[in-house]
């Protein structure tokens, strides 16, 4: 696997997840406009529960590629079912 710089920096730093603290001071930006970037798509986090999940490689993509490519919308009455166990 080609592992770019900036996500082996931020591996090493941080670990496989990173704050939004840390992950706005690595970006130099308020912790709450990271947390905006997530939301709207630009950065890929996923949202555990009431907490949002940040990757060091979700990052280090941003970083390095810029903002992800948002999906599209699925359509109404074509949205998957979630099943809960």
């Amino acid at each position: 696997m080609d592992k770019s710089l900036t996500y082996q920096y931020l591996l090493d730093k941080h670990g496989l997840t990173i704050s939004f603290q840390d992950a706005a001071r690595e970006l130099d930006v308020y912790w709450e406009r990271l947390r905006e970037r997530c939301r709207s798509g630009e950065i890929r986090a996923e949202k555990v529960g009431r907490s949002w999940m940040l990757t060091t490689k979700a990052l280090a993509d941003y970083i390095d590629h810029g903002p992800a490519e948002r999906p599209a919308p699925v359509p109404q009455g074509k949205r998957r079912k979630v099943l809960s166990l």
